[in-house]
């Protein structure tokens, strides 16, 4: 029964990558259509986060509850308000982790119900350089984007499509925005700033990490997207 929920819930998030404009995650979340709303999901290492927005994309006051699987267990969190976001807290759930969410939430007195699911994140075998930049990675660039390259509450995921090779985001780009950082185009969280601390040839390294885990994830080679601008935000 989990199997065949998670598998149902997985052919239902992923479709929701689909979706562009007012449907499009901006904080680097999930998104799926509930009735007259849009939600956006994201696990964040400690808990989970979600924002209700309507088809004019302003955000939405809501209430209400997630069901979480992880792990083979069941936690029901309530949600509570957190700015333009609902959050609930889970200390022991991972942004890394295999992870199935069922949204119960009262929007503007109405219920609405949204359904989630993420595999877990596969860490490959690693060359040299790789390795190399995992741990600068580790060091410096997980504080915007993650310990598992999902994101944060201040960066985007870089295990996106948007980031694919392929898709808008070239080495050269990625290449760039480690050198000088990036203005914000697309996501909520603003100009990139210049990354610190980063010696001479680690963007190399850094470079060779995020595309290896994305080719792990299966974000290898893909179509070009339409992009009003090419940066890591």
């Amino acid at each position: 029964m989990f199997k065949t929920l998670t598998t149902l819930l997985l052919l239902s998030s992923t479709a929701a990558w689909a979706h562009d404009g007012a449907a499009a995650g901006q904080f680097g979340g999930q998104v799926a259509a509930a009735g007259d709303w849009h939600v956006e999901f994201a696990v964040r290492d400690g808990g989970v986060r979600v924002w209700v927005r309507d088809h004019g994309d302003k955000p939405v006051a809501a209430t209400g509850k997630v069901t979480l699987l992880a792990g083979g267990q069941k936690l029901d969190v309530a949600l509570k308000s957190d700015g333009e976001a609902l959050v609930a807290d889970a200390a022991a759930l991972q942004s890394a982790a295999k992870v199935t969410a069922v949204l119960a939430l009262t929007v503007a007195g109405k219920p609405v119900s949204a359904r989630f699911a993420q595999e877990a994140v596969v860490k490959p075998a690693l060359s040299p350089s790789a390795q190399a930049g995992a741990k600068v990675f580790g060091e410096i660039c997980f504080a915007c984007h993650g310990t598992a390259l999902r994101g944060s509450d201040a960066g985007p995921p870089l295990l996106h499509p948007y980031y694919a090779p392929g898709a808008g985001h070239g080495d050269e780009v990625v290449l760039a925005a480690i050198a000088n950082g990036a203005a914000s185009h697309h996501w909520k969280f603003g100009d990139m700033p210049k990354p610190e601390g980063i010696k001479p040839g680690q963007d190399k390294d850094l470079l060779a990490y995020i595309r290896a885990m994305q080719a792990a994830n299966g974000l290898g080679a893909a179509a070009p997207m339409d992009h009003s601008a090419h940066a890591m935000h």
